[in-house]
């Protein structure tokens, strides 16, 4: 009896350990079809942004071409900023510049004018 003992507990020790590794490898086999599935659609956003990138690459030397050709076409209408300084974007306006003083025999308005020192109320000291 012992034997026989001995052999089902072998038996069925043998038979749980197949099973478990059968159910850890339907385990494995999902997480690989998953992993699948994933590496599948990595490969097709590549291969989208790839075109993507080829379309662009195209646009941008259409557009550098075509740029070319306008700035031919302007020839010498277009003349460089004054070195050190950058031209105002289009659609911006320029800071306005500092006050200029009237011209010659013309007076500024009086919003404009700065009194001379000798002019300018003098505050009386504190007691």
């Amino acid at each position: 009896m012992k034997r026989f003992t001995k052999a089902l507990l072998a038996v069925v020790i043998f038979s749980s350990a197949s099973l478990l590794a059968g159910c850890e490898g339907t385990v494995k086999k999902e997480e690989y079809d998953k992993i699948k599935a994933q590496v599948e659609q990595l490969m097709k956003d590549k291969a989208d942004l790839e075109k993507k990138i080829q379309e662009l690459t195209a646009q941008i030397n259409t557009l550098t071409t075509e740029n070319e050709q306008l700035k031919t076409q302007l020839g010498g209408q277009i003349t460089p900023a004054p070195e050190g300084t950058t031209p105002a974007p289009e659609g911006e306006m320029k800071a306005p510049e500092e006050a200029t003083p009237a011209p010659e025999g013309e007076m500024q308005a009086p919003e404009e004018a700065t009194p001379a020192p000798e002019e300018m109320p003098k505050e009386k000291p504190a007691q």
